[in-house]
């Protein structure tokens, strides 16, 4: 006689190894080096180490402007195909870039603290963009979990993408400076900086995969 099997269809699902190899550990590793490139950036002669969380905030905000202009194509091309698969990336990418822009706003804070001595800078335009920014994706996020339409989810990233870059590229700069990187002498801040931005990427990349995979069935992973 058979021994008798439980069901636990109930009970979440552990993390499996899957999961552990193809997301946790890459995420593990890349955030490593995310931290091993920051100490590597020396001291700047006016913000001493403050240069470091400049960097991160730097980087941040590329890779969010990214993964907003990422949902907002995968809406355009859910429109042009109605393809349900195309529907399941537009909800993940619109996660991914709130998370990323809320990760962006904190840095902000912590570097605005650090530089100017003030959490917020009501005074500079570009904070206060972003700051609109913050509260309108949040909201749409959650207007768009309340309707649970695959079309106006893919109507809402078009919406955002475009107020995103608008409300960024549209902001006068008053304390803040237009290109500190790019206008650097510094071959090795230039580099370094853009080898943060390419591993924030690839944890965003990674991260919104993960998030993906865990709505889908296995087979369709």
């Amino acid at each position: 006689m058979s021994k008798p099997q439980l069901i636990t269809a109930t009970q979440p699902a552990p993390l499996g190894v899957y999961d552990w190899r193809r997301f946790v550990l890459p995420l593990v590793l890349i955030a490593g080096v995310t931290v091993f490139l920051i100490a590597l950036i020396p001291p700047e002669k006016t913000l001493g180490f403050i240069i470091r969380p400049v960097f991160l905030h730097g980087a941040l905000v590329q890779v969010g402007l990214l993964a907003f202009a990422a949902a907002g194509m995968a809406g355009v091309i859910y429109f042009l195909k109605q393809d349900p698969a195309i529907a399941a990336w537009c909800r993940t990418l619109q996660e991914s870039a709130v998370a990323i822009w809320i990760a962006y706003a904190l840095s902000s804070m912590v570097t605005t603290r650090l530089a100017w001595g003030e959490w917020i800078a009501w005074d500079e335009p570009r904070v206060r963009a972003s700051i609109h920014i913050l509260w309108f994706c949040i909201a749409c996020l959650l207007l768009v979990r309340w309707m649970n339409l695959p079309a106006f989810t893919a109507f809402a990233n078009i919406v955002v993408a475009g107020a995103v870059w608008f409300l960024i590229k549209a902001a006068e700069l008053l304390r803040h400076p237009f290109d500190p990187i790019g206008d650097s002498n510094s071959l090795l801040y230039q580099v370094l900086y853009w080898l943060i931005v390419l591993a924030v990427l690839a944890f965003a990349v990674v991260g919104a995969r993960w998030r993906h995979s865990s709505r889908m069935p296995k087979s369709a992973v």
